[in-house]
């Protein structure tokens, strides 16, 4: 696929920047499947396990505005490299937890070095793609957390199981330190903005922050995503003990059959991103507005199958229409914000959704301790979140009304 006629330098930039996806991915999934024998070891009740997992998203969501300044400031080459380097160290360091207040510690460290990660992306798409074909150039990034969660769940649970699970978080950790080198090297200093004056020239004062904060888009999109990713991370926090708990499966067979649902993620993230170029160029509402639908229907027919089979197969149907909402969240500030303010912007976005990963693994630990280890009320409200996130598509004008109202910050 040619995105735009894009040059060599730039198809080597989507490259790192969909490897490191993967490895962001991959890290970021590997609490979800090692705090089941975390719990074990240091014997951590379903609360405790709700405020390790939320411990992540705190710093993850705080990193957000703070992040996406940087990389509209400083650009992609120290943003990025600094970013992998530090979730990594972070990784390695839950790897040597010997209790619960030191797994907390390490947990926020790598929501930090992770939280300045994705509005650092958007701006390294912004220098390098044109406005008309930026949407598959994110799809291709995006495509990246389909594979570390397909690859990841496979490798974490085999790691654990072949060693434990501490050198399994060194394991990556060291990964992820060679990364952050080998991007240190091959982003050269021009690759950051063309350079320290351009990036002076970009910085973010308050006055643009404010113009942002004023733009009503920017609100729906913090929303949108906050609900988005209570149904992402609801998932991906508490299926895995869900799996092994009411289900019953080993960890391997989990490992297999949760990698299914990343396969067809990774064809709807690349097939989304071609939609919204093509298609929806204007309407990105609606792909919003059935996104969410289909993904709620599936996620309530996933926990109410009694069949191992069919709920994976509810799942991946869920994971598609889950991607096309997540996607559509961060492909419209690519088009309709000014391109100086593409990564405040997205660290905007990002902060206020951040709150719905931030409270989510705690509501639902909650939610299953209260109702006894049912998971069932949980599930609940992941369906009625999803089902938020299509009402909030319904307010998005379509056309070039909402864009309208966007290009006074240009």
């Amino acid at each position: 696929m040619r995105l735009g006629g894009i040059g060599q330098k730039k198809y080597v930039i989507l490259l790192l920047l969909f490897l490191a996806q993967i490895l962001n991915f991959i890290d970021k999934t590997a609490i979800n499947f090692a705090i089941i024998p975390i719990s074990k070891e240091l014997n951590l009740p379903s609360d405790q396990v709700g405020l390790v997992l939320s411990s992540f998203f705190l710093s993850y969501a705080i990193m957000q505005l703070v992040g996406g300044y940087l990389a509209d400031r400083f650009g992609i080459k120290k943003v990025l490299s600094g970013a992998v380097f530090l979730w990594s160290a972070a990784t390695v360091l839950t790897g040597t937890a010997r209790s619960y207040f030191s797994l907390v510690g390490s947990r926020f460290l790598v929501g930090v070095g992770e939280g300045a990660f994705p509005a650092s992306t958007q701006v390294a798409i912004v220098d390098n793609f044109q406005k008309e074909v930026r949407a598959r150039a994110k799809s291709v990034v995006s495509a990246g957390a389909s594979v570390g969660f397909m690859f990841g769940s496979i490798v974490v649970t085999l790691l654990i199981t072949m060693f434990d699970w501490r050198l399994m978080f060194i394991i990556l950790g060291v990964i992820g330190v060679g990364l952050a080198v080998v991007l240190w090297f091959l982003l050269k200093p021009e690759d950051k903005k063309a350079g320290i004056q351009k990036a002076e020239h970009k910085s973010i004062d308050k006055a643009a922050i404010n113009k942002l904060l004023k733009n009503p888009l920017i609100w729906k999109l913090m929303l949108a995503a906050m609900f988005t990713n209570i149904v992402f991370w609801g998932l991906q926090s508490w299926l895995p003990s869900y799996w092994v708990k009411v289900k019953h499966m080993d960890m391997v067979s989990m490992g297999l059959y949760s990698s299914v649902p990343y396969i067809l993620g990774f064809v709807s993230f690349l097939a989304s991103g071609w939609v919204l170029d093509k298609f929806l160029a204007g309407y990105e509402k609606y792909m919003f507005i059935g996104g969410a639908f289909f993904s709620a229907l599936f996620i309530y027919l996933m926990f109410n199958t009694e069949s191992i089979a069919v709920a994976f197969a509810y799942l991946s149907l869920s994971n598609v229409f889950l991607n096309a909402m997540n996607i559509t969240v961060f492909v419209l500030p690519l088009k309709k914000i000014a391109e100086e303010s593409v990564g405040t912007a997205t660290g905007i976005i990002n902060t206020g959704g951040q709150i719905g990963s931030v409270l989510t693994p705690t509501i639902v630990g909650y939610l299953i301790t209260a109702f006894h280890q049912n998971y069932n009320a949980a599930f609940m409200f992941l369906v009625a979140s999803a089902l938020v996130v299509m009402v909030v598509g319904m307010t998005i004008r379509s056309g070039n009304a909402e864009s309208n109202s966007v290009s006074a910050l240009e």
